[in-house]
């Protein structure tokens, strides 16, 4: 029989686990967290797309790098759109450690005991599994790895640069305000050789990049393919072990802090009534999860049937509206419909069937 240590357990304290120890602990329930690491510190995701929720934990941690505006689409290492917000961009760059170290600290302060070891299969009357990447098997992860070079670089400037035929993009943004640092990595569908991956990403920085010197190194594993759950097996999942990352760019920050929020704040209203809260937390987490699995089956298209269809002539051919569209992180389904109209778009996919 497993003991009951508290009202709730939370298995991992990364941007998910952190975020929902934080609201609850606000809120004055017993909480106890396990994570291995006291310092954290996660390669990539130093990007917060911002919505109220994750703005209001930035700004209160004061986490905020900078704000870039001016983001260019690559495909294949070639500029196919460019978009200038013009002081409204949503992307926040951030100092994830200083961010998550915030969340702990003052979760700490509000009572909740952190184990730092890992999770063992304790159980709380709520359990919630929020360790991210390490949450499962490999199967459905790829492996991600970013560096830090201190360079020359415009701090207002993003390159998002997509690889369909490898299934996976590189990325170059700044780590600082002062365009000293930047922040460049890449991730691919079945590259999990080390050695290869950084040999790849290094390559590329010196294609886009002038002298730069390595400050940092960090890979971890990314989660693209599993498919989403809430509960299961008597357990609530947020964050990456839920399947909420968008696939389409590797972002997994705003899906953590949204799916943490929507459990807590269904945890909150019902209390510990398990059935109530299970069906309020999949009602206020629908935005989230309908972006990550629109994101994941656009991901999955393009890597499936790049044998058959010129992924890379379809991607030049997408519109600017719809690029903008996915920076700002308001793709739905209907503007899958009104790109499946665009005559130059469908153009472009029969023009790219391989016979």
């Amino acid at each position: 029989m497993v003991e009951i240590l508290k009202d709730l357990i939370i298995a991992g304290l990364g941007v998910s686990g952190s975020t929902l120890a934080y609201a609850l602990s606000n809120k004055g329930f017993k909480i106890t967290a396990y994570d291995p690491i006291k310092k954290y510190n996660k390669a990539c995701g130093e990007q917060i797309t911002g919505t109220k929720n994750t703005l209001n934990l930035i700004k209160k941690s004061d986490s905020i790098v900078t704000i870039p505006n001016y983001f260019s689409i690559y495909v294949n290492n070639k500029e196919k759109a460019n978009i200038n917000f013009g002081g409204s961009s949503p992307w926040y760059i951030v100092n994830k450690s200083k961010f998550v170290q915030y969340l702990r600290e003052s979760s700490i302060s509000n009572g909740v005991e952190v184990i730092y070891r890992n999770w063992k299969n304790e159980r709380g009357i709520i359990t919630v599994d929020a360790r991210g990447p390490f949450s499962g098997s490999l199967k459905n992860k790829i492996l991600v790895k970013r560096y830090i070079l201190k360079t020359e670089w415009d701090p207002n400037h993003v390159i998002l640069d997509f690889r369909p035929n490898e299934g996976g993009l590189y990325w170059i943004f700044p780590a600082d305000n002062d365009g000293r640092l930047v922040n460049t990595g890449g991730g691919f569908v079945n590259l999990w050789n080390d050695e290869a991956l950084s040999k790849s990403i290094i390559e590329y920085a010196k294609l886009n990049l002038k002298n730069f010197e390595i400050i940092d190194v960090k890979a971890a594993p990314l989660d693209v393919f599993s498919q989403y759950k809430h509960y299961s097996d008597n357990m609530f999942y947020v964050g990456e072990a839920a399947g909420l990352v968008l696939a389409i760019s590797g972002e997994g920050n705003r899906p953590a802090i949204e799916s943490s929020y929507a459990l807590s704040d269904a945890i909150v209203k019902y209390a510990l009534e398990i059935n109530d809260v299970k069906n309020y937390y999949l009602k206020l987490s629908k935005k989230i999860v309908n972006d990550s699995i629109l994101s994941r089956k656009l991901f999955t298209f393009t890597y499936k049937y790049r044998k058959s269809i010129d992924m890379v002539n379809v991607l030049n051919n997408i519109p600017k509206w719809f690029w903008y569209k996915y920076l700002s992180v308001n793709l739905e389904i209907n503007d899958i419909i009104k790109l499946g109209s665009d005559l130059n778009f469908i153009l472009s996919v029969i023009n790219g069937i391989k016979y």
